[in-house]
Formats: C-alpha cells, structure tokens, sequence
C-alpha cells in the first residue's frame, strides 16, 4: 500500500498538495487526474522519494518512502516517451515473455527504432510490470500521441497491466487514460483531494462540477443556465425547458452537464431531452463537435459527417443529465 498522510508540497509558485491523507492498495490501479503537465511531473518525484514532502510523510508497504526508494527495482517509473528508438533488438532489451506482454512476439529480432512510438510504450510498460516492483509510477502515457495512437494504446493498458503485483499509480494526462485502467479514480483540484473510489462510479456521480470536468473524456458538455421570473434562461437569452424530473434550485445560477458518451444523434427512447444543435468542425477521434446557445459540446459520431452548419437533433436520457449549483456542488 502506498499511504500518503497529511502531506503538503509546494510546486511552480502554487500548492501540488494541501495536507493531502491518502491510501492506494495494491492490486487495483489509481488513476490521478486533475494535475496539470507539471503538476504530474512534482507529483511522480514526491511519491517516488525523489523528493520530500515540506509537511507529513509518505510510506509504501510501512516503510518511509526514501527507504522503499533505496532498494533496486522497488520503485519504478515509465515516463510520457516510453523505450527511446535505437538500432537494439527487442529481444535483447526485453526478453520474449516480456515481448509477448506488449504483444510483440513476432518483433523479438526487429531493432527498436522499427517499431511505432506506441510499440515502444507497450514494450516499456510491459517491462515494468514484469520487473515486479511495490510501486509503478506511469506518467501520461499517451500524452505525446495523436488521438488514434492514444485509443490503440488505452485500450491495451488494462490487458499490460493485469500482471502488475505491487501498486500501479498512472498521472492521467486525461481522463480517458485513468477511465482505461478499470480500476479506481482519484480527483485532485487545488491542492486537494475532492473525490476518490471507483472510476465508473466517481465518473457518473461526481461530487462536484470540478470533478465532473476531470473525469469527462474527452470533455464534459455544460451549459450555464441562469433563473430570471421563474424561468431559465440560456447564454444567448432564449428558454430551456426542463422536464419537471431534474431538479433546479428555485433561483440563481446553476450548470447542467453530461457527458459526451451520453449523446445520440437519434432518438433512443422517449425519455430522451431534445436540443437543436449545429454541427461544427472538424470531426476529431470520433466525437462531431456541435454547438447549441454558445455552448460547444462533443457528440459521438455514428454515420457520416454532416457539413458544418447543417442542424441535428441531439438526444440525452434524462437520467444521464446532471445538475450543479453556482458553487460547483452536484444537486441530487
């Protein structure tokens, strides 16, 4: 277990953490999200013992951190750029059952340099695991790659990570790469913890809208709705009917959000809400940008995409729609 107690640590003029108390078991991997590029990096060197903390201790299975980090192959790190390409085989730098882990058993006599900038993540995280560590740091791994190479890589990370015995922490670069793990969500905004537990489940019911926004992918559609007579009305002044089902506050300020995911194109049932959206471009990793009353959402595409300007009905299951105050806090 990796326990972090009370722990505050300055970095890049601000505050990474604020008396942060946490606990990461073994077994199960942690997604970090909400750390920005830096933040990831501060982060990734005070877990790993590089550095101190100014307030409260870090330990790893019992033992203070810079003890734990003393011992050869305790704690490991995979960074953003994986295996760097070189004229060395496969095989000689990692060994066939660890080629067969990244799924690369018929490259074991290739040089690295032939393989693709996602083989070599493949192959750097697979060694990892296979070295056994108590504690693998994994800093935004597809934080360097295009949106196809990320999808090809975030679906094989649960898969290279199945074998991993001591505690896996990945520093999202997004969501999506925490979402992949299958594993556990922790949400980080201003120094502190905000929400933590299972990744599916933070990311349906998130505490806040700080934490709705970290674990969206690729991001959370909002619209700000504001009470003026006993109506709601939008950014541009036109009225949004809601169904009597979602709750507002009976006046100020709130943000109704959902995620992208949750949109159809296409009516599914007739529980769905209805806006009249205008599609935008350019179509990006397979979501079509829309608009609707200044906001712009992302909607997943499922036939072939419209020009820019045409209307669509986009359709979102009322239960999906969440609600949240002008301070932030999700209204049940």
């Amino acid at each position: 277990m990796l326990l972090l107690k009370d722990v505050s640590r300055g970095a890049g003029g601000g505050m990474l953490l604020r008396s942060v108390s946490l606990e990461i078991a073994a077994g199960r991997p942690t997604g970090i999200v909400g750390l920005p590029d830096a933040g990831r990096e501060a982060f990734a060197r005070l877990v790993s013992g590089a550095d101190r903390p100014q307030a409260g201790e870090i330990r790893l299975g019992g033992e203070h951190i810079s003890k734990a980090k003393g011992a050869k192959g305790r704690v490991l790190r995979v960074g953003p750029s994986g295996l760097p390409a070189s004229g060395q085989k496969v095989g000689r730098v990692a060994g066939r059952e660890v080629a067969a882990l990244a799924g690369l058993s018929a490259r074991v006599e290739d040089k690295l340099s032939s393989l693709s900038a996602v083989q070599r993540m493949k192959l750097a995280l697979a060694q990892a695991v296979a070295a056994r560590p108590a504690l693998l740091i994994i800093d935004g791994p597809t934080a360097q790659f295009d949106p196809v190479a990320s999808d090809e890589l975030l679906l094989a990370l649960p898969g290279l990570l199945a074998q991993a015995t001591g505690v896996v922490v990945l520093l999202a670069a997004s969501a999506g790469e925490a979402l992949a793990l299958n594993g556990d969500i922790t949400v980080v905004a201003g120094g502190r913890v905000i929400q933590s537990g299972r990744a599916d489940e933070v990311a349906a019911h998130p505490v806040n809208l700080a934490s709705a926004i970290a674990t969206s992918w690729p991001q959370l559609n909002t619209l700000a709705m504001t009470a003026r007579d006993g109506r709601w009305l939008l950014a541009d002044g036109s009225r949004l009917q809601l169904p009597e089902s979602v709750a507002l506050p009976s006046e100020g300020v709130c943000t109704l959000a959902f995620h992208p995911e949750d949109v159809a194109l296409e009516r599914a049932s007739a529980a769905c809400l209805r806006f009249v959206v205008r599609a935008a471009a350019p179509v990006r990793g397979g979501y079509l940008p829309v608009t609707f009353a200044g906001a712009r959402w992302m909607c997943p595409l499922t036939f072939t995409a419209p020009h820019a300007g045409v209307l669509l009905n986009a359709f979102v299951d009322r239960s999906r729609l969440m609600m949240f105050d002008a301070a932030g806090n999700a209204l049940s």
